[in-house]
Protein backbone atom coordinates (compact mmCIF):
# COMPACT_ATOMS: atom_id res chain seq x y z
CA UNK A 1 0.00 0.00 0.00
CA UNK A 2 1.30 3.23 -0.99
CA UNK A 3 0.40 6.75 0.42
CA UNK A 4 0.29 9.97 -1.13
CA UNK A 5 1.22 13.40 1.30
CA UNK A 6 1.55 17.17 0.43
CA UNK A 7 4.60 19.19 1.64
CA UNK A 8 6.57 21.83 1.72
CA UNK A 9 9.65 22.29 0.20
CA UNK A 10 11.76 23.98 3.44
CA UNK A 11 14.32 25.98 0.44
CA UNK A 12 12.77 27.44 -1.51
CA UNK A 13 8.26 27.32 -0.20
CA UNK A 14 7.03 25.60 -3.45
CA UNK A 15 3.75 22.65 -2.57
CA UNK A 16 4.21 19.68 -3.89
CA UNK A 17 2.91 15.85 -3.38
CA UNK A 18 5.18 12.91 -2.42
CA UNK A 19 4.14 9.44 -3.46
CA UNK A 20 5.89 6.87 -1.16
CA UNK A 21 5.33 2.73 -1.09
CA UNK A 22 3.79 0.73 -3.52
CA UNK A 23 0.94 -0.44 -5.25
CA UNK A 24 -0.84 -4.01 -5.26
CA UNK A 25 0.53 -4.46 -8.72
CA UNK A 26 3.33 -2.14 -9.32
CA UNK A 27 6.22 -0.60 -7.61
CA UNK A 28 6.97 2.88 -7.88
CA UNK A 29 10.59 4.23 -8.13
CA UNK A 30 11.85 7.52 -7.96
CA UNK A 31 15.16 9.50 -10.13
CA UNK A 32 18.25 9.74 -8.18
CA UNK A 33 19.17 13.16 -9.47
CA UNK A 34 15.74 15.07 -10.01
CA UNK A 35 12.99 12.87 -8.22
CA UNK A 36 10.57 12.39 -10.81
CA UNK A 37 8.41 9.07 -10.13
CA UNK A 38 8.11 6.50 -12.53
CA UNK A 39 5.82 3.29 -12.20
CA UNK A 40 6.52 -0.26 -13.40
CA UNK A 41 3.53 -2.58 -13.14
CA UNK A 42 4.83 -6.61 -12.29
CA UNK A 43 3.23 -7.73 -15.37
CA UNK A 44 6.30 -5.85 -17.43
CA UNK A 45 8.87 -7.32 -14.98
CA UNK A 46 7.80 -11.28 -16.09
CA UNK A 47 10.25 -14.09 -14.21
CA UNK A 48 12.06 -11.23 -12.66
CA UNK A 49 9.14 -10.74 -10.76
CA UNK A 50 7.88 -14.51 -10.12
CA UNK A 51 11.23 -14.70 -8.70
CA UNK A 52 10.87 -12.70 -6.40
CA UNK A 53 7.70 -13.69 -5.38
CA UNK A 54 8.86 -17.35 -4.59
CA UNK A 55 11.32 -16.11 -2.44
CA UNK A 56 8.90 -14.26 -0.13
CA UNK A 57 7.72 -16.00 3.26
CA UNK A 58 4.06 -15.41 2.60
CA UNK A 59 1.84 -13.02 -0.25
CA UNK A 60 3.23 -9.93 -1.51
CA UNK A 61 0.16 -8.70 -0.19
CA UNK A 62 -3.64 -9.56 0.24
CA UNK A 63 -4.34 -9.03 -2.99
CA UNK A 64 -2.17 -11.31 -5.00
CA UNK A 65 -2.69 -13.72 -1.91
CA UNK A 66 -3.59 -16.75 -4.19
CA UNK A 67 -1.88 -15.97 -7.36
CA UNK A 68 1.14 -15.80 -5.22
CA UNK A 69 0.62 -18.92 -3.44
CA UNK A 70 0.51 -20.87 -6.52
CA UNK A 71 3.78 -19.05 -8.38
CA UNK A 72 5.85 -20.00 -4.31
CA UNK A 73 4.21 -23.86 -5.03
CA UNK A 74 4.84 -24.12 -8.62
CA UNK A 75 7.31 -21.86 -10.12
CA UNK A 76 10.11 -23.27 -11.39
CA UNK A 77 13.05 -20.64 -11.39
CA UNK A 78 15.26 -19.75 -8.90
CA UNK A 79 14.07 -17.39 -6.08
CA UNK A 80 15.07 -13.60 -5.43
CA UNK A 81 15.85 -11.65 -1.95
CA UNK A 82 14.62 -8.03 -2.16
CA UNK A 83 17.61 -6.80 -2.31
CA UNK A 84 18.67 -8.70 -5.73
CA UNK A 85 15.16 -8.00 -6.89
CA UNK A 86 15.49 -4.56 -6.58
CA UNK A 87 19.01 -3.73 -8.23
CA UNK A 88 17.58 -6.27 -10.90
CA UNK A 89 14.49 -4.06 -11.41
CA UNK A 90 16.61 -0.87 -11.47
CA UNK A 91 19.05 -1.99 -13.89
CA UNK A 92 15.79 -2.60 -16.31
CA UNK A 93 14.49 0.80 -15.64
CA UNK A 94 15.29 3.48 -18.28
CA UNK A 95 17.53 6.40 -17.16
CA UNK A 96 15.41 9.68 -16.61
CA UNK A 97 15.37 12.43 -18.95
CA UNK A 98 17.54 14.52 -16.49
CA UNK A 99 20.39 11.68 -16.83
CA UNK A 100 19.35 10.41 -13.79
CA UNK A 101 18.85 6.77 -12.69
CA UNK A 102 15.17 5.37 -10.73
CA UNK A 103 15.84 3.54 -7.59
CA UNK A 104 13.59 2.30 -5.02
CA UNK A 105 15.47 4.05 -2.19
CA UNK A 106 16.05 7.72 -3.90
CA UNK A 107 14.65 10.34 -1.80
CA UNK A 108 12.16 12.60 -2.73
CA UNK A 109 12.96 15.93 -4.31
CA UNK A 110 10.93 19.28 -4.69
CA UNK A 111 10.14 19.77 -8.27
CA UNK A 112 11.03 23.44 -8.54
CA UNK A 113 14.65 23.54 -6.61
CA UNK A 114 15.22 19.78 -6.22
CA UNK A 115 15.58 19.69 -2.10
CA UNK A 116 15.07 16.61 -0.11
CA UNK A 117 14.06 18.89 2.88
CA UNK A 118 10.04 19.39 2.82
CA UNK A 119 7.52 20.19 6.19
CA UNK A 120 4.11 18.22 5.82
CA UNK A 121 1.79 21.07 4.75
CA UNK A 122 -0.27 21.03 7.55
CA UNK A 123 -3.81 21.86 5.37
CA UNK A 124 -3.72 18.37 3.86
CA UNK A 125 -4.00 15.25 4.47
CA UNK A 126 -2.99 11.73 3.61
CA UNK A 127 -4.06 9.45 0.58
CA UNK A 128 -3.42 6.06 0.74
CA UNK A 129 -3.48 4.27 -2.37
CA UNK A 130 -2.99 0.69 -3.94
Amino acid sequence: MGSSYSVICKDCGTKYQINEGRGFFFHKLRCDVCGREREVQFHDLGDLHLRFVKGLPGPYCLASMESDKKIQQEYPGESLTESRYHAEVEVLMEACKCGGNFRFKAPPRCPNCKSTKFDLDPNSGMIMYD
